[in-house]
């Protein structure tokens, strides 16, 4: 397909990383129309059409996690069955329909119930900023083990958590549960004695940013499960406008969200 040399200098001011995606969108949709030439027009016809289809979504939620599942030396947890569990009951949950009320027309990506998952606490799939997220934890005890004192523990904590006396002393108000000085231990002093999640409810951006709040430190998979389904449950009964549950609990806050969800759980 011939491309104009007016089309051709705005589809280089595409960013060079997503502009062969472009120009292959762009060459498909000028196709369509039975056209073999792309003119300048065409292009930003083609930017209108597609960017407002790009910003329209199906459903009224997603689930994201990182790559740690797919052999991230860093991940302490694995969550792919987790991940599955967790669609099924977004679904049954019906957040679409109820969303696609709430907005009163097409849904657009700040309308969805965003869930994020990260295997451990580096947390590269921006959980902080997600409705429901869960970070991957490893909590490390102290063995029986004698310690070599060869400080390969403190080299790679990042928090520096760990002191060395009689052996590894662990600070748990600094250590963020990421397992790295288990991996790292030559005598078995130190090991993972735990995994789970660390629960965070309520992140958003937009125009009043709200990084998301820690519900629980940690959870084993059954009640990460309940807490999303009591969340959801909670964030149906408050919403207004089809609004993020960081505005909701915004709204309301952080103190009464809590007591709300807690009748929700029955706890």
């Amino acid at each position: 397909m011939r491309w104009e040399p007016e089309a051709e200098t705005l589809i280089k001011r595409v960013p060079f990383f997503v502009r062969g995606r472009v120009r292959k969108q762009v060459e498909e949709f000028v196709r369509a129309k039975g056209k073999s030439t792309i003119s300048e027009a065409d292009v930003l016809e083609a930017k209108r059409v597609l960017r407002d289809k790009a910003a329209q979504v199906r459903e009224g939620f997603a689930v994201e996690a990182c790559f740690g599942a797919s052999g991230c030396p860093n991940a302490v947890t694995n969550s792919g069955e987790l991940i599955k569990k967790m669609e099924s009951l977004l679904k049954e949950a019906d957040l679409t329909s109820f969303l696609q009320e709430k907005v009163g027309g097409p849904l657009k990506h700040h309308h969805q119930f965003r869930v994020g998952i990260s295997e451990c606490p580096n947390a590269c799939s921006q959980v902080h900023i997600r409705d429901f997220a869960l970070i991957g934890q490893a909590n490390v005890g102290v063995t029986t083990e004698p310690c070599l004192a060869c400080g390969e523990c403190l080299k790679v904590c990042e928090e520096e958590a760990i002191k060395l006396a009689d052996g590894p002393i662990i600070d748990s108000e600094r250590c963020l549960a990421c397992g790295a000085c288990s991996r790292v231990c030559p005598s078995g002093t130190l090991e993972v004695v735990s995994t789970g999640y660390r629960i965070l409810l309520g992140g958003k951006l937009g125009r009043h940013p709200r990084l998301a709040t820690e519900y629980l430190p940690l959870a084993d998979e059954k009640r990460a499960l309940e807490v999303l389904e009591a969340t959801v449950s909670l964030y149906k009964k408050l919403n207004q406008r089809g609004e993020r549950l960081g505005t909701i609990i915004q709204k309301i806050g952080w103190e009464r969200f809590k007591r709300l969800l807690a009748t929700e759980l029955k706890d």
